[in-house]
């Protein structure tokens, strides 16, 4: 099970996320992935003609219903919404970021695709700029946050990595455990490349938003 909307931005970056969409889903019918309990769902739904809302977790749906948005209890790298067709899909709250297993991602991204129309586009959160701005700052150059509360564990070989917090700090471990949470910062280049082999042309990225747009291929949509 995927949590949805993990990491989520502070309220500022959020609401300059969310204004960004809503200015360009009027009108459209639009997939939110990993919607969580409608953070960004429920304000879209105000301007768009349809929102659909995918998410595993059944408690943060239910915050959802009732708000103009419909809902589906699904795992969101699979979905089957056939022969649903959107305009715009959404995964934000830094969901892209747990699909740290590179296959797994390519096939979400596939999935994805094949549920957009001719011309319809992904909106993704502008993942190499945020997080890999973090890392090159040095704010984790120990692998603790400042207040020792936080830890960050990084895989041998990959760009992927877990944040341990509370409880599981252990500054005795510095190798991934079965249990830990994983995450791949994306890096520009890898988007591109997952992108092209699922059917998107590169990704574009939008500074007023944070938001990376991924436009859908020409003749790549299944029916």
């Amino acid at each position: 099970m995927m949590p949805a909307d993990w990491m989520p931005h502070d309220d500022a970056r959020s609401n300059r996320q969310i204004s960004w969409i809503c200015q360009r889903a009027v009108g459209l019918q639009v997939l939110d992935l990993g919607c969580g309990s409608g953070r960004v769902a429920r304000r879209v739904s105000d301007v768009a003609s349809r929102v659909v809302g995918v998410d595993l977790d059944p408690t943060a749906l239910d915050a959802c219903r009732g708000t103009g948005v419909e809902v589906m209890q699904a795992d969101i790298v699979d979905i089957d919404l056939s022969p649903a067709a959107f305009d715009l899909a959404l995964c934000l709250g830094n969901t892209f970021a747990l699909l740290w297993d590179v296959d797994v991602a390519v096939r979400a991204l596939a999935c994805w695709r094949r549920h957009l129309n001719t011309g319809g586009c992904l909106v993704l959160d502008d993942l190499a700029d945020d997080l890999w701005g973090e890392v090159a700052a040095g704010n984790w150059a120990t692998g603790m946050d400042a207040s020792g509360e936080m830890q960050l564990v990084w895989a041998e070989d990959d760009a992927v990595l877990a944040v341990r917090e509370g409880e599981d700090v252990d500054p005795a471990s510095w190798v991934l455990r079965p249990q830990d949470r994983r995450m791949r910062i994306w890096t520009a280049g890898a988007l591109r490349l997952a992108a092209r082999a699922a059917g998107f042309q590169p990704p574009r990225r939008e500074p007023d938003g944070g938001v990376l747009v991924l436009q859908a291929a020409p003749d790549v949509r299944a029916d």
